[in-house]
């Protein structure tokens, strides 16, 4: 099958744009999932209060960052392999790589998009303006450490193991 250079660049451009599409969109939905802190402020200080506030916000923030990630991930495999099967691209190793590539460009807007998007609905208050008694939310920050690779590894895996059934259904 003879493919053409344009229509393989135009494949690869629009598995980008997908890519950064579901990054903003998984931000939205991050930012509205991540829970927050509840506390009051005591003596200029915020005292966060554990009966009020759910229970593991951090881990409940790194987890679904992880999961969003992941989905997104399998969202872009789908679609490479979809334009894989459409004969838009051979498809290989390169294509595969490129479609981790994008997860991870994906992971990244989610990260940037989801701290925006929860800086918005979540602002920090004017210290100057709090008083004792003040009630406050504070969404904690998330270090994404391992999480970062499991958007690429979904969409790696789901690409080599759709290539390996097709390949096995052939032979």
């Amino acid at each position: 099958m003879q493919l053409k250079r344009r229509s393989a660049l135009g494949a690869g451009a629009g598995l980008l744009a997908l890519g950064c599409v579901l990054g903003i969109l998984g931000g939205v939905v991050w930012a509205l999932v991540r829970p927050a802190y509840v506390g009051q402020v005591e003596d200029s200080a915020v005292q966060v209060d554990q009966a009020l506030s759910p229970a593991n916000v951090e881990f409940a923030g790194y987890g679904s960052f992880a999961l969003l990630t992941a989905l997104a991930g399998g969202i872009v495999a789908a679609a490479a392999v979809r334009t894989t099967r459409k004969g838009n691209t051979a498809g290989g190793v390169a294509w595969l790589l490129w479609a981790g590539v994008v997860s991870a460009i994906a992971a990244f807007a989610l990260y940037v998009f989801g701290n925006w998007f929860v800086a918005l609905a979540h602002p920090l208050p004017d210290p100057e303006a709090l008083a004792n008694g003040d009630s406050v939310t504070l969404v904690p920050p998330v270090r994404p450490g391992a999480a970062w690779a499991a958007g690429p590894f979904a969409a790696v895996l789901v690409c080599w193991i759709t290539n390996l059934l097709a390949y096995s259904r052939e032979g």
